[in-house]
């Protein structure tokens, strides 16, 4: 049986992190080990180490007084984790129960990266609704087959040996792309998986709407020279058909989003670090009702 290593990079996420943490200790004793590699300056260290004096699951606390960000973060996980498997998570989500073994189970033969799929709840307002209409936007992308919109960071697994080989630069952005390219270029492939379903909070601000969108955007583009010579990019004419065909099944989201993206140009000039490793942080998009998420499952 493979060992499976949960991975949860942190920074300020005592709304949710406790609740990741609960979560995950449902899939015991699937999981080997969690790794939290933490830099915060709020009460998710102290909550930590008090979930796991009382936890069944084997959690390392790995925490820093200085903020790392998301790619050091990253690289301490891949590099200290024991099992064969590791799955990322991001701190602010809640997986389903049965998404860490959805994701391990795919990374096997020549996959060596799994990407999962982004569900949102608790949309509200026309931030969250645009958000909702994105993130469908982007599933229904990744139906189509590999992309550079493949691999989401809210939740993925890669082959831990695979992973040993791989140091993602501190100042990317995208770090899940990235991820998805070097195993690319390794010869490995990636796959996407339907099934392995993880739930988010979308924004509820344009604020976060934008400064999400905006790190998305310049992530993309700092990276943009190892993507092209992969033929990863998604066609045009591709992404253009899965719009107007969500916009049909979801006008009020395709409306809120246009209303986001033209008020871009202001956030742009407002918001700082967008394309910077260390971005602002969603606060709107934190604190996920778990109760009330556990009735669906």
């Amino acid at each position: 049986m493979r060992r499976i290593t949960v991975g949860i990079p942190a920074y300020n996420e005592e709304r949710n992190i406790v609740n990741l943490l609960r979560s995950l200790e449902g899939q015991w004793p699937l999981i080997t080990e969690v790794i939290v590699s933490d830099s915060s300056s709020d009460r998710t260290t102290a909550l930590v180490r008090d979930f796991a004096r009382r936890s069944s699951l084997g959690i390392t606390l790995l925490h820093h007084r200085i903020r790392k960000g998301a790619a050091e973060a990253w690289n301490e996980i891949l590099h200290q984790a024991t099992g064969d498997v590791i799955v990322l998570y991001d701190a602010d989500t809640i997986p389903h129960p049965s998404c860490t073994e959805k994701l391990a189970s795919r990374v096997l033969e020549n996959v060596a990266l799994c990407a999962s799929n982004s569900q949102p709840v608790q949309a509200t307002g026309i931030a969250g609704r645009a958000s909702v209409f994105i993130s469908n936007w982007l599933t229904s992308v990744r139906r189509l087959g590999l992309s550079q919109y493949t691999v989401m960071g809210r939740a993925l697994a890669i082959d831990a040996a695979a992973a040993r080989r791989i140091r993602i630069p501190s100042d990317t952005i995208a770090i899940d792309l990235y991820l998805q390219c070097k195993v690319l270029e390794m010869g490995f492939d990636v796959a996407y998986n339907d099934d392995a379903i993880v739930y988010f909070k979308p924004p509820g601000s344009m604020k976060d709407l934008a400064s999400q969108v905006m790190r998305a955007m310049n992530g993309h583009n700092q990276i943009k020279n190892q993507v092209s010579p992969l033929d990863i990019s998604l066609p045009p004419h591709l992404a253009f058909a899965q719009t107007l065909k969500n916009a049909a099944m979801d006008p009020r989201g395709a409306i809120s989003t246009m209303i986001g993206y033209s008020l871009m140009a202001y956030y742009k000039w407002k918001l700082q670090n967008t394309d910077s490793a260390k971005w602002h942080m969603a606060d709107s998009s934190k604190e996920i009702d778990y109760q009330q998420l556990k009735a669906r499952f």
